[in-house]
């Protein structure tokens, strides 16, 4: 936008003149190596321009870059928006840290062998028989398990007895839904088929599904009902392979230290120079250049009014019986 230019180029200028004499080092905290976001965090660096040095930091996930915002080792961060968006309802979380930009949906998923995939036939049928499953997640500190426990701590969720395994990392939470330690596996990833994580799922014999919940409709912005296609995906678990299937999504959101909360001036107006720069670049521009995701980054459609009541019917038919066919997989039901 227009108005950012004049206030860019005004701190820029005396950004220019105490680079100088100190440190004018960005460092931006990411992700795990098998994820998006490490990519997304190199990619911002290059939107910074050259009076910046800047670094992508590789992390556990959404939940360490938040204590590493706050430990001050960087001054940017990645996060699941609706997680950002929690924290940020902590006043002395609130005056320190902002949202500055969202971007890139990422999409909710399941994963697991095609025939307990099909006996679900749908999210609905995880909500509905939750106590007969059970769910691995790829480490407490990934923003995989802060979205599922976002989703369980919602008003009367019935995720609340669901079985929950605490895997490593991700690569573990494939092989433990391929042994059948746990059944299902959650992952919220941007749906990028060059990533190994759908790689290794489909090389597992596993399914992917898609996720839709009506109290993540209630929520309005923070969750997005929007088609996504993934090799290996099925329709509510029914279908063929690589179908566009509907899924719930979720933005990047990027968090940064507000720069008035900075004390040192020199910092300070680092700070807000780097904020204005990335707010003002194209969210095309901060993404990685792959076409996949610059055809993400252009497709911001949003399911509402009838499509979206049709789409909530079709998972509840699709849901309809998932107990008794949960039950004819096994006679000792996951506990």
């Amino acid at each position: 936008m227009n108005w950012y230019k004049p206030v860019v180029i005004f701190c820029l200028l005396l950004l220019s003149n105490l680079t100088m004499a100190g440190d004018n080092l960005i460092k931006i905290a990411g992700g795990p190596k098998t994820g998006q976001y490490i990519h997304i965090a190199r990619s911002l660096c290059p939107s910074l321009g050259q009076l910046f040095q800047c670094q992508a930091l590789e992390t556990g996930g959404t939940v360490d870059n938040k204590h590493l915002l706050e430990k001050g080792e960087v001054q940017f961060a990645l996060a699941k928006s609706n997680i950002a968006e929690e924290w940020l309802k902590d006043p002395l979380f609130a005056e320190r840290f902002t949202i500055i930009k969202r971007i890139g949906d990422e999409s909710l998923f399941v994963f697991g062998k095609p025939e307990f995939i099909k006996a679900l036939g749908s999210w609905i049928g995880v909500r509905d028989n939750a106590f007969l499953i059970t769910i691995g997640l790829p480490g407490e500190l990934s923003g995989d398990t802060a979205v599922f426990n976002s989703l369980k701590s919602l008003p009367g969720s019935p995720l609340t007895s669901l079985a929950v395994k605490m895997l490593p990392d991700r690569p573990g939470l494939v092989a433990a839904v391929k042994s059948g330690e746990v059944n299902l596996g959650f992952i919220t990833q941007v749906p990028n088929p060059e990533n190994t994580l759908f790689t290794d799922i489909g090389k597992a014999g596993l399914m992917i599904m898609g996720i839709i919940d009506p109290d993540m409709v209630l929520l309005g912005e923070t969750y997005r009902i929007k088609s996504v296609t993934v090799k290996n995906a099925k329709w509510f678990g029914l279908g063929g392979g690589a179908q566009q299937i509907e899924t719930a999504n979720v933005p990047v959101a990027i968090l940064a230290a507000k720069s008035e909360s900075l004390s040192e001036q020199r910092a300070s107006l680092m700070q807000k120079a780097a904020i204005l720069k990335i707010q003002a670049a194209a969210e095309t521009d901060l993404l990685p250049k792959q076409a996949w995701m610059q055809e993400l980054a252009n497709k911001t459609s949003l399911k509402m009014g009838g499509g979206l009541e049709t789409v909530l019917d079709s998972v509840k038919l699709a849901a309809e019986g998932a107990k008794e066919r949960l039950g004819e997989l096994s006679e000792t039901p996951a506990k």
